[in-house]
């Protein structure tokens, strides 16, 4: 988890929001999910509002809070990760499917290294 908390970081989040914690969680069922398509509505935002005692609402909208700051504030370092350039703010599924990729594809190249 430590990996995902520092790749956020990286982006400019820091813990003091809400949303910092529930990207690293999202990121990490995104990443146990791989071989399936996320919903992000369906399979995220209801398990993490029963973990952390709030609505999928509110974490819908404190994920989009942090991505806002991310978009902001690091918005190269946020293109760096994807890979691409970027012409709108990703929305929190393709936010949370960039930062599991990114992490998934390290760990690949690391294996094969």
């Amino acid at each position: 988890m430590s990996e995902i908390y520092s790749l956020i970081r990286r982006l400019g989040a820091t813990s003091k929001y809400k949303g910092y914690y529930y990207v690293a969680e999202a990121v990490k069922m995104a990443e146990a999910l791989q071989e399936r398509p996320m919903k992000i509505t369906k399979d995220i935002y209801p398990i993490l509002a029963r973990k952390y005692k709030s609505t999928p609402s509110n974490v819908e909208h404190n994920i989009r809070t942090l991505i806002n700051l991310c978009w902001m504030s690091h918005r190269e370092t946020l293109e760096e990760i994807a890979g691409c350039t970027m012409e709108d703010k990703p929305t929190n599924s393709e936010f949370i499917d960039i930062l599991a990729y990114y992490l998934y594809s390290s760990h690949e190249k690391t294996a094969r290294q």
